[in-house]
């Protein structure tokens, strides 16, 4: 069950690689972009990059976790400024498979873990 306000979810510190594109661009010759996820559950992910993004830009994006690759769509739900000058964006994912949730579920529980 999805819990109704998604943010009451626990987030889980992470610095793992994302990859992503805008939705829509063609996959051939598209420029990839580059972040670092900060925090993530089953519900978004809160990245660090370089690029300014707006609320509510859709995305296309890969996060690597460990041995595993997550493919989902995602909408920029918030965006601020750092002091260092790079952004931290707030991902809600939109389209993401059951089965890479339950790879999201497990890297956060093991995380959660002692």
């Amino acid at each position: 069950m999805i819990p109704h306000d998604r943010r009451s979810a626990t987030r889980v510190d992470t610095g793992n690689l994302v990859i992503h594109s805008e939705v829509g661009q063609e996959v051939h010759g598209q420029v990839l972009g580059m972040a670092v996820t900060l925090d993530m559950n089953e519900f978004g992910l809160r990245i660090q990059t370089s690029e300014r993004f707006e609320a509510g830009d859709r995305f296309r994006f890969s996060v690597a976790l460990q041995d595993e690759i997550v493919a989902a769509t995602g909408r920029v739900v918030h965006i601020s400024q750092s002091l260092n000058g790079t952004w931290e964006v707030g991902v809600e994912f939109l389209q993401v498979s059951s089965e890479d949730i339950e790879k999201i579920r497990q890297y956060c529980a093991e995380r959660c873990s002692p």
